[in-house]
């Protein structure tokens, strides 16, 4: 079995990922990074021999070896004492693995990060993404996936027919005929579904699916599940979300429906406006820059309570070391593992924190070999306006159970955008759906800010200062979309 190998070799690939891929190329920032610090092949691989992997990344994190997400974006040089290496994420892709199918990232405060993924890696994310769905016994069930015709439908839907009955349907929240898709987009996803044609397993061409009207993707998952059969899709929270409103609203029974949502934070209450359409979820941690993460626990005891692809990844707490480094004490420093990922990463922060631990929680994942934990998936993104900051684990319960409780509505109603004037001064808009009706706007941002400031009076303090200068906005308008599809908390 592909995943009992790679579990098996995992000390070696890691050991390989530093001799192969970092230290014979000298102008690779982590071999720079090494040689400041004194760390020879030698040094590592005892280490790692006598105490295993995650300790080892733990001493090379406390001797600096490490890059946070604004380095490795290239957003600032990595300074580590008197060394200073300006990084762009191109010096850091994989030297064994081939760029067979373009994309690039979100890009939540930038344009994105441009990633290019070898089949072989996709192969390995398919067979993990077998073994979660075979624990389900959904190999077989009718499969689609519903995003932007970028690289997450394409690498979604290539790996979707890696395994069991290939996709029967792919959906796309932006039209593919609006002229808003780089052309390159375009014709990789024609070549593509010319290819899978000849090799006897076609991909269907995207149908248009907005969130504001996924009419095509209700009735699809309604029929499926009217023939008998079990109907799955692959999407981001926020439009999961939408998805189940929208079909309660207007009639549509997708009941029975499976959705593995990721790309978003998975909270309780998105879970549960998702569960209430009568949908089954399974959760997903991953980036278009490593791959699926981490997978839904059978047995889960959060929103987000998910297994740890080992196999593909080592994960850490930047625990004490992050302190120094103005990280959190459990942002999660990620190491991949995988020979033909995307990236190098050593110890590399994705702006991601979260809980992690072991359990013995009873499900196939675990039995199938991964035991490790994380859940509370949170971006430690801060919102910094008007002398006020605060991170997305204070924000989010706000949006999502605070302002619906009170005001109606559903999680993905409620928004943050984060604005600054042509004359630097800083605004916040709470961005609150229309659909919502009439609604007092004073005091959505009241509660807002009583919510955000309890037990602590420098907060209100400084909300005093929102009031007096109109830091704060409330704007009726539908909460924006990022490029690939996804609905943030936070809009920057």
């Amino acid at each position: 079995m592909a995943l009992a190998k790679r579990l098996e070799r995992r000390q070696a690939a890691f050991l390989e990922r530093i001799r192969l891929d970092i230290l014979p190329h000298p102008s690779n920032p982590y071999a720079q990074l090494l040689r400041h610090a004194g760390c020879t092949f030698g040094d590592i691989q005892n280490e790692t021999h006598q105490h295993g992997i995650e300790a080892t990344l733990q001493k090379l994190l406390q001797a600096g070896v490490y890059l946070t997400v604004d380095e490795f974006k290239g957003r600032c040089p990595a300074r580590r004492g008197n060394l200073e290496i300006p990084v762009q994420p191109h010096m850091l892709q994989s030297p064994r693995a081939s760029g067979h199918l373009p994309g690039q990232s979100g890009g939540t405060r930038s344009r994105g990060t441009p990633v290019m993924t070898d089949f072989a890696f996709i192969r390995a994310c398919a067979a993990n993404a077998a073994v979660m769905l075979g624990a389900r016994d959904g190999l077989n069930w009718r499969k689609s996936v519903w995003e932007s015709p970028g690289a997450g439908l394409r690498f979604r839907a290539v790996k979707l027919a890696g395994f069991g009955v290939p996709p029967a349907a792919n959906f796309s929240l932006i039209d593919p005929s609006s002229g808003d898709i780089p052309p390159y987009y375009m014709w990789n996803l024609r070549l593509i579904s010319w290819i899978s044609r000849m090799a006897g397993r076609p991909l269907p061409w995207p149908i248009y699916a907005p969130v504001s009207d996924p009419s095509s993707l209700a009735a699809w998952l309604q029929d499926v599940h009217r023939s008998g059969e079990i109907p799955y899709v692959q999407t981001f929270p926020g439009s999961a979300v939408m998805l189940a409103r929208w079909a309660v609203e207007n009639g549509y029974d997708i009941s029975g429906t499976w959705m593995t949502i990721s790309g978003e934070p998975i909270t309780d209450a998105r879970v549960a406006t998702i569960e209430a359409a009568g949908c089954h979820v399974i959760a997903r941690y991953g980036t278009m820059e490593a791959g699926a993460i981490g997978y839904s626990c059978a047995n889960r005891q959060h929103a987000d309570d998910l297994h740890l692809l080992t196999d593909m990844h080592a994960m850490i707490h930047a625990a004490e070391a992050g302190q120094a480094i103005g990280l959190p004490a459990k942002a999660l420093m990620m190491t991949s593992l995988h020979p033909r990922s995307p990236f190098t990463m050593l110890n590399l922060s994705m702006g991601d924190q979260a809980e992690m631990g072991e359990r013995n929680c009873g499900c196939a994942l675990e039995a199938a070999g991964w035991s490790r934990h994380i859940w509370n998936i949170r971006s430690f993104e801060k919102l910094n306006s008007g002398s006020v900051t605060f991170i997305g684990t204070e924000i989010i319960p706000v949006l999502e159970e605070v302002l619906p409780a009170r005001f109606g509505g559903t999680p993905t109603d409620y928004q943050l955008a984060e604005i600054e004037q042509a004359d630097g001064e800083p605004i916040v808009e709470l961005i609150v759906h229309p659909r919502l009706g009439k609604l007092d706007e004073s005091a959505i941002a009241e509660q807002f800010m009583e919510s955000l400031g309890q037990g602590s009076p420098a907060v209100n303090i400084a909300f005093d200062r929102w009031r007096d200068a109109g830091t704060l906005r409330v704007v009726r308008r539908e909460p924006r979309m990022t490029k690939a599809g996804k609905i943030n908390y936070l809009h920057v």
